[in-house]
């Protein structure tokens, strides 16, 4: 039963949680102004976190932020540790004592998706998989060929100049995650229409969003949901789960890792020319360096489930884990052809890490075939308050479209 139909005054509980979300904000900037790394890592706004997530690495292994109240590690082992360890499962700090409290109007599907055990995680997995009983394609090329075609009837509207996050990458993702999950195309437009709503959920489960987006987030979600259980063939609880979890998780960080991987291509010189004359090889390269170098996800936040010590620290029940994740691909000790360590399959991104790869490649294969001459066009924007995923609020392009 929701808070609000307890206190019988919605508007009095709503203006309640709204202070609980400045608050929560206000204590990780002043955290910040406190010299603590990781607060400095939330608190980001359009600046680079790099410098604050190397502060991390260097006050060691496992380094505690007092006032998030959260353990955090920019090393490599330790974050191997954390995500191969099932003391590491529990759900998030709204559910467990010791963890702090966790910020107001965070998605419930993607925090209750940490409260899953490994068991059920498997047995959730398989929905999604290549060929399984909710998704269209049989394995990941027929996902690319049909994100493709996507992909060129898009550009085909855009002209020479466009914004790559809001009119091609957040565009992309909605059609192509309808039909890959089988909704009828009655239920594409309304699917589509609700997403972007959702584009915030992964960076609220650490980071509070202000009031208006994180009001929108949630009824997004709840609409989303009962939209699926309307929609999907033959639905049950595990399959709408299975697909609201994967809508959520693969959208935005799919749009962000088609962002980020045109970025670094075109600030490396002859870096787009390359991939527009090979795309079939260099779009899964670029794929594969962004993950390493600029990944969609950047933190990864674990509960601990029974007592462990880690790095060496006695970590009690309720304890929380961070992984800075870019700055563990970082991380020195790491072998140079080590795999990224990112979109953890532990986790959410177990249902929707292949379909985010996947999604990427197709796209970047496409924009560089139709757009062979492709350049920024004006100063990118980062998203405020998106230390979780450093989206982009603009990134604007040109190029001169060949079909």
């Amino acid at each position: 039963m929701s808070s609000e139909l307890l206190t019988g005054d919605p508007g009095r509980e709503t203006a309640r949680r709204a202070r609980r979300n400045q608050l929560a904000r206000t204590a990780q900037w002043f955290a910040g102004l406190e010299a603590d790394p990781y607060a400095l890592v939330l608190r980001t706004g359009t600046g680079a976190p790099e410098a604050a997530e190397e502060a991390v690495r260097a006050l060691g292994p496992l380094h505690r932020s007092a006032l998030p109240d959260t353990w955090v590690t920019a090393h490599r082992a330790v974050a191997e540790e954390v995500v191969g360890h099932p003391a590491f499962d529990a759900p998030g700090p709204a559910a467990t004592p010791g963890g702090g409290r966790p910020p107001p109007f965070r998605s419930a599907v993607l925090a209750l998706d940490r409260a899953l055990d490994r068991a059920t995680a498997a047995a959730l997995a398989p929905l999604t998989a290549f060929g399984g009983p909710l998704l269209w394609a049989a394995d990941a090329d027929s996902l690319e060929k049909r994100t493709a075609t996507w992909a060129r009837t898009l550009l085909a509207g855009l002209g020479e100049r466009f914004d790559l996050a809001e009119d091609f990458a957040r565009r992309l993702t909605g059609p192509v995650l309808a039909e890959q999950l089988g909704l009828p195309e009655a239920a594409h437009e309304r699917f589509c229409r609700l997403l972007p709503d959702c584009r915030h959920v992964l960076d609220s489960l650490l980071c509070p969003q202000t009031h208006a987006c994180a009001r929108a987030a949630q009824a997004a979600e709840t609409a989303m949901a009962g939209l699926l259980a309307e929609a999907l063939h033959r639905p049950t609880a595990e399959t709408v789960r299975a697909s609201l979890v994967t809508a959520l998780s693969a959208a935005e960080p799919t749009a962000v890792l088609i962002c980020n991987a045109v970025r670094l291509l075109l600030d490396r010189p002859g870096g787009w020319q390359r991939l527009a004359e090979d795309p079939d090889r260099a779009a899964g390269e670029a794929v594969a360096h962004t993950l390493r170098t600029a990944p969609p996800v950047r933190l990864e936040s674990r509960a601990v489930r029974s007592a462990v010590t880690l790095a060496g620290t006695p970590l009690p029940v309720g304890a929380r884990v961070t992984l800075l994740v870019a700055a563990v691909n970082r991380d020195p000790p790491a072998e140079p052809d080590a795999r990224p360590f990112g979109l953890c399959a532990d986790l959410h991104f177990g249902l929707s890490a292949h379909l985010v790869e996947a999604l990427a490649r197709a796209a970047l294969r496409t924009l560089a075939r139709i757009l062979p001459d492709l350049r920024a066009d004006g100063d990118p924007v980062t998203r405020l308050r998106s230390p979780v995923l450093r989206a982009p609020e603009r990134r604007p392009v040109a190029g001169n479209p060949v079909f």
